[in-house]
């Protein structure tokens, strides 16, 4: 018992790395002139991407999006015993996709941040995001040992260090984060609804 309980140790690690990655980047923060949030990239990379038209954010905003997409497994899961068919299936879809849709997230966090590791090193927000992507990597090394070996606790890792990325995200990114949790909001909300109505209908 108390062997299968170290599996929360790395969560243990990474949350305290987490923490001082949100404080350091305050600090630094707070070290900026008023209006100087934006640090001088190192070399021509930024500039000229930003010349052709194309924002590396793009990649972190998709890796939102699939990051929720995986989530909602959580909400849909509770609803496999729906007497509404077409929940179950989804629920099933979500199910098998919502792996692939987390490992797809991380290549491009890799990639969104990779790219403004190099060009915007000296931005106190880079910190966050290296936080954010280390949860996240964690999160996936979890999952694929769950996979493997059908241990509910790290199960029960896999679920803790999902929420945990959600307040990195939280602190990291806004925008398009929370207009992701207003969506989620509202499907969890319909699908209860759904829910609920049909199985008003059956008793």
């Amino acid at each position: 018992m108390k062997k299968d309980k170290r599996v929360f140790i790395p969560i243990i690690l990474i949350s305290l790395i987490f923490l001082f990655f949100v404080a350091y980047s305050a600090y630094k923060t707070s070290l900026q002139p008023p209006g100087n949030h934006q640090s001088t990239p190192p070399n021509g990379i930024h500039n000229l991407n930003e010349q052709k038209g194309f924002d590396f954010t793009i990649f972190g905003n998709a890796a939102i999006v699939l990051g929720a997409i995986s989530y909602w497994w959580l909400l849909f899961k509770k609803k496999l015993a729906s007497p509404f068919k077409p929940l179950k299936l989804w629920g099933k879809r979500l199910y098998a996709i919502h792996t692939f849709t987390g490992w797809i997230a991380l290549i491009l966090v890799i990639i969104h941040g990779t790219y403004y590791l190099f060009t915007k090193f000296d931005d106190p927000k880079l910190l966050t995001g290296i936080a954010a992507f280390l949860i996240l990597l964690t999160l996936a090394i979890y999952g694929w040992f769950y996979q493997r070996v059908k241990n509910k606790y790290i199960r029960t890792s896999h679920f803790i260090l999902s929420h945990i990325w959600l307040i990195a995200l939280f602190i990291h990114a806004g925008g398009l984060f929370f207009f992701m949790i207003v969506v989620t909001i509202l499907l969890w909300a319909t699908i209860t609804w759904i829910d609920k109505r049909n199985k008003q209908a059956t008793s």
